[in-house]
């Protein structure tokens, strides 16, 4: 058992000195009309799927976008969004999905948004400047990969320098997709906060080729843009929380919600995840006992707030344990990566089939799997290496 004492939680975003006053400033509430119509954040490839991935990019206008994609050079299909039988036509935040991939072969894709001025009548409308982005490449994932490796952060809380920093000293060879495992950002409160927390320097890193997984953390759930925010983090089938194969290996990605009881004053009576949790646990159940988990070498589960260890036992956490830790253990699990603590703790624990790993945020976890092993490296930021562990089935 290996544990380390970092940051509390409270002591971090308090360090941060990032309230929602001094954020207002960064935010613009619309765009200077006399600016050209540009894409001008992303791509940023999310929320993956065996032959399938989100596109997701922004514009300064509100725009109809689509996707053109293809293999070799030619793009000759098209993907576009829309809800409800309405292709959206209001919106500066763009998210298409493909699917129908060939898993692992990576797909070619161009972004188009068309600006969308205004209705004249209800059925005359008025459309400005179309724009394209360059051509980018991304491969989808592949359940019959043979091997493959993946990179995890969490708890950054706006920090995106070292987040940066963290990418720059991280190795990348092999790395098919990378988990951002909740409270990247500190309460959102404008658009332009999430994009400097984390989501434009992912979009420069990899976002264009690698999928992002995005997990909700408790912060991520709090401030004036957290019911926004799958608008920039679209989960699944309009679920923050999903799973995928990949390789040998079937992952479910969970939300677990806020730290404190719904009833809490801190939330002013505005959440209500009791039964959030209870609807994902049947999701997980069925998830875990389906054909895709069993046939799976290795089931791994990623959610931000961890099983309860004393002393950071919270609400959530009890709930986590309480509602999760079972169904892990009858599926066999071997291993459940969580953030939250900020303080780097690793064990299998007594009645636990998986490892649990409780990353700091100051480090980066890398996961490589192949048929016959899993292997686990947490490396602090300098490159001390905190937690080496290899999981045979």
């Amino acid at each position: 058992m290996e544990q380390e004492r970092f940051l509390s939680r409270r002591e971090f975003t308090k360090v941060l000195g990032l309230g929602a006053a001094g954020l207002s400033a960064l935010s613009r509430a619309d765009a200077v009309e006399n600016e050209p119509f540009a894409i001008v954040h992303g791509p940023v490839a999310q929320s993956p799927g065996a032959g399938e991935v989100n596109i997701t990019w922004h514009t300064n206008r509100p725009a109809v976008a689509r996707v053109l994609y293809g293999y070799d050079g030619a793009l000759t299909r098209t993907a576009f969004t829309s809800r409800d039988g309405l292709v959206p036509n209001d919106s500066t935040c763009h998210a298409v999905r493909l699917t129908g991939l060939t898993p692992g072969r990576p797909v070619q894709y161009k972004l188009v948004a068309q600006e969308f001025k205004r209705y004249v009548t209800p059925y005359v409308v008025r459309f400005g400047d179309t724009v394209e982005s360059d051509v980018f490449a991304c491969a989808p994932l592949d359940p019959h990969k043979e091997s493959f490796s993946f990179l995890m952060w969490n708890d950054i809380h706006d920090q995106s320098g070292m987040l940066k920093e963290m990418f720059d000293d991280a190795d990348w060879d092999g790395v098919d997709f990378v988990v951002l495992n909740g409270d990247i950002i500190n309460d959102p409160v404008s658009e332009q906060q999430i994009f400097n927390a984390f989501y434009d320097v992912c979009a420069e890193r990899f976002g264009a080729r690698l999928p992002m997984v995005f997990v909700r953390g408790n912060h991520e759930t709090r401030g004036g843009l957290a019911r926004r925010l799958a608008e920039y983090t679209p989960g699944r089938d309009g679920r923050p929380y999903y799973s995928f194969d990949h390789g040998a290996a079937h992952v479910a990605a969970l939300d677990s919600g806020e730290d404190k009881p719904d009833g809490n004053t801190e939330y002013a009576g505005l959440v209500d995840f009791a039964p959030f949790r209870e609807a994902q646990t049947g999701w997980l159940q069925a998830d875990l006992e389906s054909d895709a988990s069993r046939r799976a070498r290795w089931r791994i589960m990623l959610s931000h707030i961890p099983i309860p260890l004393a002393p950071d036992n919270c609400f959530g956490a009890q709930e986590v344990g309480r509602l999760w830790r079972p169904l892990a253990n009858a599926a066999g699990a071997h291993l459940w990566l969580s953030g939250h603590n900020h303080r780097f703790f690793a064990a299998t624990l007594p009645g636990d089939t998986f490892h649990t790993v409780i990353n700091p945020p100051d480090a980066t976890v890398r996961v490589d799997a192949s048929p016959e092993t899993l292997a686990v490296t947490v490396v602090q930021k300098g490159g001390k290496i905190l937690h080496q562990q290899t999981i045979t089935a």
